[in-house]
């Protein structure tokens, strides 16, 4: 018996699709749920990317600037994931062409969780070479518990919504949401911490730590 996991999403997608035309009906539904998750990551983005930009360039913390062009990633890989689907829900009994958009927007998201990973340790290295953190800017701290509270629940929708589809790309959006909620928790922490005890390397050393994790995801996600 074939170990379905082992082969390419390409091809687990043709071995599968005669029971997913069986049962079209319920995966169109999930689908169609799936873009609207990608929607919300894709608004979510835009709006915590203005602010932040807007924000950090009135203010002159570049922080804030880095951040903004960090949802922008973001909310490149959601839209990439909207494209894929709605792709599938125009051509829904086309096994080929799914396949197919499936494959580009595994490549783009990975690529994606790459580059967030990338500017992640372009933020955090220099922190630990200088030896201090500045602190967190009143708008970057709103911001952030935003997104503590808006990223988790759309991380792990995505995630099951990934598994009930078999979709690589989608697993590596929610694994992208989900690495933003980290990282923005991970950032509240380490302000804290510095406040409190003055740790200015708590934050850099766990975002790197999630940089890791992301590099590892985004390499997967593009070998599909």
């Amino acid at each position: 018996m074939w170990d379905t996991a082992r082969l390419p999403c390409a091809d687990r997608f043709a071995l599968g699709w005669a029971a997913v035309t069986a049962a079209l009906p319920e995966r169109t539904s999930e689908v169609g749920r799936a873009v609207v998750a990608c929607a919300l990551s894709v608004a979510w983005a835009g709006l915590a990317g203005t602010v932040s930009v807007v924000a950090g360039l009135a203010s002159g913390a570049l922080a804030l600037v880095a951040f903004g062009l960090d949802s922008v990633i973001d909310g490149s890989a959601s839209a990439v994931l909207v494209w894929r689907l709605r792709t599938e829900l125009r051509h829904p009994s086309s096994a080929a062409r799914t396949a197919r958009v499936e494959r580009v927007a595994a490549k783009a998201v990975g690529a994606a969780m790459v580059a967030a990973a990338a500017y992640v340790g372009v933020q955090a290295i220099p922190v630990l070479a200088a030896g201090s953190a500045a602190r967190a800017e009143p708008v970057a701290l709103i911001l952030l518990a935003a997104s503590v509270v808006v990223l988790p629940g759309l991380g792990v929708y995505k995630l099951r919504l990934a598994r009930e589809l078999e979709s690589v790309a989608l697993r590596g959006d929610g694994v992208l949401s989900a690495a933003g909620a980290a990282l923005a928790l991970v950032a509240l922490a380490g302000a804290g911490a510095q406040s409190w005890w003055g740790w200015w390397w708590s934050n850099p050393v766990a975002a790197l730590v999630i940089a890791c994790f992301l590099v590892r995801e985004g390499v997967k996600t593009m070998r599909g």
